[in-house]
């Protein structure tokens, strides 16, 4: 398999941001990020939210995507459910269900709320944000190690085939075959943006890991609409029982968070 890296990873995620995502198979239960913005004190509002969460939960957690409306005038509030197609469906339902009780909690009077987690993503927001690309919020997580081979690891190509229907997934290996290193890559958007914004989206997100990421193990661009991830340790679905083990360790302690754009 030819050789990958996290400044070449990228064109492959590109290759399937075109496209829309499909159901497959998420973790745990404690989010990536959390942004909450738009304080009001209405009970309608509340109302709206919680009536939106209600909705979005089980609607996402059997189609791994779903959107919802509740409320009218003023107090009307949309929302927007999805999870990330590699993974099983019952790590969908159990990550949905935990954010959306910490958006209840988190974000308690606060009408804007976007939750990031590894396997989901919600959102709910006072303004119709349906089928709009926003990238007005930047959440980058920074893998704190550097690689032990930077030269390689900056030059390395992409290899393999992007996954079909807006998840890129992708596994490449550089080095030696007894010392070198694989590294994993994703890309995902959400489903309410066309195909053209679900690619200009990745794009921009991709064009972020150079600037924050050269020579780290791991780093995450997230966005409200799509999000480009690598990793020098398997974190997607299918992976073999070793990999698993390894995907299912703590990385947590490693990374350091950057904010870009607050809106």
């Amino acid at each position: 398999m030819a050789p990958s890296s996290p400044a070449l990873l990228l064109p492959l995620l590109l290759a399937v941001a075109a496209l829309t995502l499909a159901p497959r198979p998420t973790s745990a239960v404690d989010p990536v990020g959390t942004y909450c913005a738009n304080n009001f004190t209405g009970a309608q509002t509340q109302a709206s939210i919680s009536a939106v969460l209600a909705a979005l939960v089980p609607r996402a957690s059997a189609t791994y995507y779903a959107t919802a409306t509740a409320g009218s005038g003023g107090s009307t509030i949309w929302g927007l459910a999805q999870c990330r197609g590699d993974i099983p469906s019952s790590d969908c339902a159990r990550c949905l269900a935990a954010a959306a009780r910490q958006a209840a909690s988190s974000c308690r009077g606060q009408a804007d709320a976007r939750l990031w987690y590894d396997y989901c993503f919600l959102r709910y927001d006072d303004a119709d944000f349906l089928g709009l690309p926003d990238t007005g919020y930047t959440l980058i997580l920074i893998n704190t190690m550097n690689a032990t081979d930077p030269v390689a690891f900056d030059r390395a190509e992409e290899a393999g085939d992007p996954a079909s229907a807006g998840l890129a997934r992708e596994t490449a290996r550089f080095g030696g075959s007894e010392e070198g290193t694989t590294i994993y890559g994703l890309g995902w958007c959400t489903r309410d943006i066309t195909a053209a914004d679900c690619g200009l989206c990745v794009a921009q997100a991709v064009a972020e890991l150079p600037n924050y990421c050269r020579f780290r193990r791991g780093c995450r661009v997230l966005y409200s609409s799509c999000m480009a991830r690598y990793e020098t340790y398997p974190f997607f679905f299918r992976v073999t029982s070793a990999d698993a083990a390894d995907a299912s360790s703590s990385h947590a302690g490693e990374y350091e968070t950057v904010i870009l754009n607050h809106k």
